[in-house]
Formats: C-alpha cells, sequence, structure tokens
C-alpha cells in the first residue's frame, strides 16, 4: 500500500509532480522499513485571545521518517536529552509545509524552519520549541 498525499498522483496545471521517480520509490521502501513514525501536526489559524494572540486549532497525522541530530547534539530516550535542532527526511509526497506546520518526535514539539524537496525526499530543518 503507498501512502497518498495532496502533492502525489495529482495531474494537471500547476501540479509539480505526476509520477515520482524511481530514487523517490527507493527512498519510501526504505523509509518503511527502517524509518521511525512521527506527528506532523497541521496548524489552523481560527481566532484571537483577549489578549490579541492567534489561537489555532490542530489536525495530526503520522508520517514514517528518518530523524537526525544537528551538530553534535545526541537522541535519547525521550526525557533525557531534548535536542534543539534535528532533521527529518520523508518521502517528496509527505503531506507537511514549511508555514503552519510543526513535528513532534518523542514527544517533543518542533517548529518547521526550513523545508527542502529533492527527486528522492523532503528533508525537514527542525528546531524545538520553547515550552
Amino acid at each position: 500500500m503507498m501512502s497518498m498525499s495532496f502533492k502525489y498522483g495529482q495531474f494537471g496545471t500547476g501540479f509539480s509532480r505526476a509520477m515520482p521517480p524511481a530514487a523517490a520509490h527507493h527512498f519510501e521502501e526504505f523509509v518503511k522499513i527502517r524509518g521511525r513514525a512521527i506527528t506532523i501536526i497541521e496548524l489552523e489559524e481560527t481566532g484571537e485571545d483577549s489578549y490579541g494572540q492567534p489561537v489555532y486549532s490542530e489536525s495530526s497525522h503520522e508520517e514514517k521518517a528518518f530523524v537526525e541530530a544537528r551538530g553534535g547534539e545526541r537522541i535519547l530516550p525521550p526525557g533525557t536529552v531534548k535536542e534543539g535542532r534535528v532533521r527529518a527526511f520523508l518521502v517528496p509526497w509527505a503531506a507537511v509545509k514549511e508555514e503552519g506546520y510543526e513535528a513532534e518526535i518523542d514527544g517533543v514539539r518542533y517548529h518547521v524552519d526550513a523545508l527542502v524537496e529533492t527527486d528522492a525526499y523532503m528533508e525537514l530543518n527542525l528546531e524545538r520549541k520553547a515550552s
């Protein structure tokens, strides 16, 4: 069974990909076997609170990804070390964008700092949210 999202299998003007390249299929098979589950959270602004700050509703789904700590940081069991910056590698058709999305890895929330797309995968550069 293949995961589908808003980018994969779309046809017509304005859509960037009709069929993923072979490298993306190879990456998908590898991440299914060796990847770990992360939660992708979509934030939708629903209004403002009494202080004028935006209020968001959340919806989430799970994606398989490879997760890599940045610059000498280590990934240890939850509660031991909370990484400040990590990278996650997902299939290129994963349902995530740079704006309005967050990721949760081992109970820690991250803001999507940057999103880089290649033919084989999508790289999310994530920064830990202040608690």
